[in-house]
């Protein structure tokens, strides 16, 4: 028994005798009252809507399209695949860290999980239908590093860096932690420097109450700065991997 039929059979055992939504269906028949998600024919197709979306579109050949209706929300996701569980779909979606970022993704039971998008379509058998969509992937912007690599050369704070790491004592102020980036390229913290040192060589609590370095030395000092100021300038880019195993 495919969706279209299941989804056919469900509207006519728990069809709305009355009101606004007669001739629907409540999606969970258990909660009669939530009739924001629910159950209906539309023409030659059958569906689960939730408020004016279209979750799941089923067909009589067994293929069904899955969306979200734009809503990337919990209580969508929840909703959507409890229809699929429900339903007959060994399909499920949800946010799933791929290559290091977050991706709505859709996963077939005991299968392969693709980059989910509304409208994305399986036959009655679970197999993708529609175009798959490439995964993505973020890596470090080469321009933007350069030209941040440029100005700190240029402003000789990376020359004066182990000069000032030497003689940097546990910082007073604490703040700037989390604006070295800032620091770094505004001019108008260049007298700054020497804090900003101290915070690379005393970084935490720890550090500054039992006044130990937490790096073996200058170098590595330098390189965990520099990473912190750079985390951020990344870029978005397409991978050619289109399912995961």
């Amino acid at each position: 028994m495919n969706t279209f039929t299941k989804l056919k059979l469900h509207l006519e055992a728990h069809m709305y005798k009355r009101g606004s939504h007669k001739g629907e269906a409540p999606a969970d028949p258990s909660m009669r009252s939530k009739s924001f998600f629910r159950v209906k024919a539309n023409g030659d197709t059958m569906v689960v809507r939730m408020h004016n979306s279209d979750l799941i579109t089923a067909y009589e050949d067994g293929s069904i399209t899955v969306s979200t209706g734009g809503w990337w929300t919990s209580t969508t996701r929840m909703n959507l695949n409890d229809s699929l569980g429900e339903f007959g779909n060994r399909l499920y979606v949800s946010s799933r860290k791929v290559f290091g970022m977050s991706q709505p993704t859709i996963t077939r039971s005991g299968g392969p999980t693709w980059r989910f998008y509304d409208g994305i379509r399986f036959d009655a058998e679970n197999e993708l239908l529609s175009t798959p969509l490439c995964f993505e992937r973020k890596r470090k912007d080469k321009g933007e590093t350069a030209e941040f690599r440029n100005d700190v050369a240029e402003s000789g704070f990376k020359d004066a860096f182990p000069i000032l790491y030497q003689a940097a004592e546990v910082p007073s102020q604490t703040w700037m932690r989390f604006h070295l980036h800032k620091v770094l390229r505004d001019d108008v913290h260049a007298n700054e420097w020497p804090t900003v040192v101290a915070l690379a060589k005393y970084p935490t609590y720890q550090n500054q109450y039992h006044n130990r370095p937490a790096h073996a030395d200058w170098r590595e000092a330098w390189k965990v700065l520099y990473a912190h100021a750079t985390t951020h300038m990344t870029e978005v880019v397409r991978t050619d991997v289109t399912y995961l195993p």
